[in-house]
């Protein structure tokens, strides 16, 4: 992984200018939103008492809110499709290059579902799924890759798993799979379903001698053995340490030359806004430090020592 040797306040510092240049855009913009609502505040105003006077010019009145917030919607649109490319491609782009070595970054792809369905870290199956901002890069000469998804099952509205999706791939293979699910995502058949469908070979519960690791997680092995071996008392610190960190129920698997992890989360990262202004440097700090966060898998979980049965 490439040193950070500058604080957040010194790289802050070099995004200051392309900011204010994208703050001027959404200032400009943020008038015309300021004028349509309260244009549609006064129409609405206006139809209500034109309704309790009885005059028939309160049917003109109710098209105005409905012309102007049809026009506040169609400007926002614009105004995101003008300021978001340039935020990724400025903004988001120089903050990835402080923490990845050989840096691939497409804002509009998603990773492979593939990746998501050999993880069996969903309770159900996901057949379908969207997501942006893929990134993939090394981290200590580990190649990791992820992005934001939506992950739906065949006959869901809702996505079964919202948040980033992490995988982290080695040159070695673990022998057997290992399944660490969040307590929260706990159901009544997860284990016979894996059994059921082939995804694992004699899944059993495990139970670890870590008593606050058993409290937040349910471990799932195809070998009692070899999972412990893989979840050492260290690697279970690390591991809780890092969930306090997310502050989100993670959850980690580890199959064949793969440690994936699902991290779920109602926030929509790299995106500028609108209603306030993008050069905050509290806004700009949230991005970094959950690439801090997605960037101390590696460290947090120890991955370079030997965990490979």
């Amino acid at each position: 992984m490439q040193p950070r040797k500058k604080t957040f306040d010194e790289i802050y510092e070099t995004l200051v200018p392309v900011l204010d240049s994208l703050e001027e855009v959404r200032k400009k913009r943020f008038k015309k939103y300021r004028l349509f609502i309260i244009l549609s505040i006064v129409s609405i105003g206006l139809f209500i008492i034109g309704l309790l006077c009885e005059i028939y010019l309160f049917i003109f009145f109710l098209t105005l809110p409905v012309l102007f917030i049809r026009l506040y919607i169609e400007d926002m649109d614009a105004a995101v499709k003008e300021l978001r490319p340039r935020f990724k491609n400025e903004i988001v782009l120089r903050l990835l290059e402080y923490f990845y070595d050989d840096l691939r970054y497409v804002p509009n792809q998603r990773v492979n579902i593939n990746l998501l369905r050999k993880s069996l870290l969903f309770r159900k199956y996901v057949y379908w799924h969207s997501g942006e901002d893929f990134v993939s890069c090394k981290v200590n000469n580990i190649d990791v890759c992820f992005s934001e998804i939506k992950a739906y099952n065949l006959n869901d509205q809702s996505p079964i798993f919202k948040g980033v999706f992490v995988a982290v791939m080695f040159n070695k293979k673990f022998s057997t799979k290992t399944v660490v699910i969040n307590r929260r995502e706990r159901t009544l058949f997860r284990k016979a379903r894996l059994n059921l469908f082939k995804a694992m070979d004699n899944a059993a519960y495990i139970k670890l001698e870590n008593i606050e690791f058993n409290n937040k997680f349910l471990v799932i092995g195809e070998d009692q053995i070899d999972a412990r071996y893989k979840l050492t008392p260290a690697l279970m610190e690390r591991m809780l340490h890092y969930k306090k960190k997310l502050n989100t129920p993670v959850s980690f698997s580890f199959i064949d030359n793969y440690v994936y992890v699902a991290i779920p989360s109602g926030v929509n990262l790299f995106e500028p806004r609108i209603l306030s202004p993008i050069n905050d440097r509290q806004f700009i700090e949230h991005d970094y430090i959950y690439l801090d966060l997605l960037t101390g898998i590696v460290k947090d979980l120890d991955l370079n020592t030997r965990i490979w049965a």
